[in-house]
């Protein structure tokens, strides 16, 4: 780690700055030295924060001083900006809304930051009104609720430069509660964008709540732990949540898509060759815990055909 420089630590800690200003720390330093350090705070912008295995799959192919949008990052912001990244947020609510939902129960609030940009489903480029802006977009398990998936990755090329990044942390279905969920195929996905879907279906919704399970009462679990074991829902609960989504106008969120690392990977590669994404992967970890990582980039050309490798990915899919 660089030496600690204290100019530096207070410009990319603001929240620090100002506690010094008020006489709540003597320095930045005496901050680091009681808070900082445990919090993993940034004392450089070369060496913003000590990151965790799970952020440096997300930052692979980051340019973490570039400027970036997260989407969707509620109560666990992956680039914080009082970490001093430079990144706009985009959320389905402001803060304020954020922190009044999440009130009571055991989250830190002080996590959630101000939300740049409010989605209520316009498109992306349209809200920020800005194309190719931003040096990457990082969406953690956002992917799956997205009811017309083909179309947002149309918008986040729109919002990248060239030869910039999306990065993704998407939930493997066979370690989460969408362990009995079927695999989502490139044609469910073709289906939902012909439809340019703004919510999931009647029948998505039906399926999240009917089949959702946990295993020994948790909704996340690693390979080593089994297999699910109890559904989280009765049938008459995602009974009346079905009838509900049909009947009223109400948006209900649910797992549109269900994914492993084989499958997800299959569906870029098939929307490339379709003409529908300029995207290819660029990089790909293997699944950790319960979520697989992937960074998307663009692709000058279409990707190569995968037919004759292709029975060997769908085998792939099928192994748990």
């Amino acid at each position: 780690m660089p030496a600690f420089n204290e100019l530096e630590y207070l410009s990319l800690n603001p929240d620090v700055a100002s506690a010094v200003r008020t006489g709540a720390f003597k320095s930045g330093y005496d901050h680091y030295q009681e808070y900082g350090k445990a919090e993993g705070r940034a004392v450089s912008r070369t060496d913003r924060t000590s990151l965790t295995a799970r952020q440096k799959a997300i930052f692979h192919l980051i340019d973490r001083e570039g400027q970036g949008l997260e989407i969707g990052p509620s109560l666990n912001p992956i680039a914080p900006k009082k970490n001093g990244y430079k990144v706009h947020t985009l959320d389905h609510a402001s803060a304020e809304e954020l922190r009044a939902k999440y009130q009571g129960e055991d989250y830190d609030l002080d996590n959630i930051e101000d939300v740049d940009f409010i989605w209520q489903g316009q498109p992306l480029t349209e809200l920020i009104g800005k194309t190719h802006h931003y040096d990457w977009i990082i969406a953690s398990h956002v992917v799956e609720h997205i009811p017309d998936l083909i179309t947002f990755l149309q918008q986040c090329e729109q919002l990248l430069k060239p030869n910039c990044v999306l990065s993704l942390a998407v939930p493997d279905k066979r370690y989460c509660f969408d362990y009995f969920q079927p695999l989502s195929t490139t044609g469910m996905l073709l289906d939902a964008y012909t439809e340019k879907r703004t919510r999931p279906s009647s029948g998505q919704i039906f399926d999240h709540f009917a089949n959702a399970s946990n295993l020994n009462g948790k909704i996340v679990w690693s390979a080593n732990e089994g297999v699910a074991d109890t559904l989280c829902h009765a049938f008459s609960e995602a009974k009346a949540i079905w009838q509900s989504a049909t009947t009223t106008s109400k948006y209900t969120d649910a797992h549109c898509w269900h994914f492993t690392p084989e499958s997800f990977g299959l569906i870029i590669s098939d929307l490339n060759q379709l003409g529908l994404v300029r995207l290819e992967v660029k990089a790909q970890f293997p699944t950790s815990g319960h979520e697989f990582f992937v960074t998307l980039g663009s692709s000058e050309n279409v990707v190569n055909e995968v037919s004759s490798a292709r029975i060997d990915i769908l085998h792939k899919m099928q192994l748990p």
